[in-house]
């Protein structure tokens, strides 16, 4: 009998501001019953459906899963996973993998207590979000970037394609596989039930999951154009998941366990991005790969780059240069430029791409300091250079 088996095996991929109050929650999605599905296709989508309630019937009764008692994750799941499934259902995406026709669902959002960053969807729009991910996602862009990945592994009937690929593989043997590839083999129980079966192997070798993630990449980016997200969200939620599961071995990439998030996806994302004209602005989508202004000690004001100082202003107009500067080294660091292109000037200036971002004046240095405005520019420009070396790493060298 499948219990645990059945909740973990879908298509689990990828993906800070909470909504506004004022901001309603958009209505549950519902099939505009002017879209014509001629009767065969209705069959596989009522079988998609049938499916997606049986195995989310497993999840309800599975003691290993908990429905989140956070309100506001929710609330904010439905928020924008409404507003992706009303364009799902009624797009014509280009799938790369998976059934091209149109396949409209009544979507359903759930968050589950579990401290994994992850989210994954079921046959028929069942949509499943850890709140590991909720606490993960720096921006209402980036969660949107996973919500329509996970739709588009539902609207381009994934499952039903997996099935269908492999003539060995029944329905009660394709929630074994699907674990084995999605969870990296996380799950020993599914693992050795195909320890002595070609399937694994079979299932692996042909790429499947590879062509999911990259159709489901296509499928959500081609949704989030329709909508008030911006895409460049889907990009820096890949970014940071990579750059974390290999600094910190810890975060639970599921699918991207066995097929990480790397350079090729980054840079077919950006392919995306540059031919619809969407400037890749990191600094608007996440807090990780931004500058800002906060108040420091004694009346100062320090400039970060995410979690990094990069400078300390003070004086009587402390708080505007700060301000002013953050903007125009977000403007900088978005380019992702070269490290040659940032220079401290002897006046004191800091110099970005040719353009002065910052210029230090004697009241910058702590009090006891005898550091000059050229002194402290260039212990600016260095921290500068250290952010924008790892900024360029953290992103595989992907230029915009």
């Amino acid at each position: 009998m499948l219990t645990v088996a059945l909740a973990a095996l879908v298509m689990r991929g990828l993906p800070v501001d909470p909504p506004a109050a004022s901001t309603p929650t958009p209505p549950p999605v519902t099939v505009d019953p002017s879209v014509k599905i001629d009767p065969k296709h209705q069959k596989d989508i009522e079988r998609d459906i049938a499916l997606g309630k049986e195995y989310s019937k497993q999840i309800s009764q599975d003691p290993t899963f908990h429905v989140s008692k956070n309100p506001e994750y929710l609330a904010r799941v439905e928020k924008i996973g409404y507003r992706l499934a009303a364009i799902a259902n009624v797009t014509q995406a280009k799938a790369l993998w998976g059934d091209k026709r149109l396949s409209p669902f009544e979507y359903h959002f759930t968050v589950l207590e579990d401290k994994d960053v992850n989210a994954f969807s079921l046959p028929g729009g069942f949509i499943y979000v850890n709140e590991g991910l909720m606490k993960y996602v720096e921006s209402d862009d980036e969660l949107a970037g996973v919500l329509a990945h996970e739709i588009a592994h539902a609207s381009f009937r994934h499952v039903a394609t997996l099935q269908r690929e492999s003539s060995k593989m029944s329905m009660a043997t394709l929630p074994l596989i699907l674990i084995a590839i999605f969870t990296g083999g996380a799950n020993n129980s599914a693992i050795a039930v195909l320890q002595t079966s070609q399937l694994l192997t079979q299932a692996i070798g042909s790429g499947w999951s590879v062509k999911a993630e990259q159709a489901a990449d296509y499928g959500g980016f081609q949704y989030l154009l329709k909508s008030p997200y911006n895409p460049t969200g889907m990009l820096t939620m890949m970014e940071r998941l990579a750059r974390d599961e290999k600094g910190l071995g810890s975060i639970d990439l599921g699918i991207y366990r066995t097929h990480p998030p790397g350079p090729a996806r980054a840079a077919s994302l950006t392919k995306f991005l540059q031919q619809n004209g969407i400037p890749i602005h990191r600094s608007e989508v996440t807090f990780s790969f931004r500058a800002a202004s906060k108040p420091g000690p004694d009346g100062s004001v320090e400039v970060d780059f995410g979690l990094r100082k990069l400078m300390t202003l003070r004086g009587p107009n402390a708080a505007s240069r700060a301000a002013d500067a953050a903007k125009r080294l977000n403007t900088f660091f978005d380019q992702v430029p070269q490290l040659y292109e940032v220079r401290a000037g002897n006046d004191g200036s800091v110099v970005g791409l040719g353009q002065v971002m910052l210029t230090m004046t004697p009241a910058d240095a702590p009090a006891g300091s005898k550091d000059s405005p050229a002194v402290l520019a260039a212990t600016a420009t260095k921290s500068i250079k250290d952010c924008l070396y790892t900024l360029a790493y953290r992103v595989w060298g992907v230029r915009n």
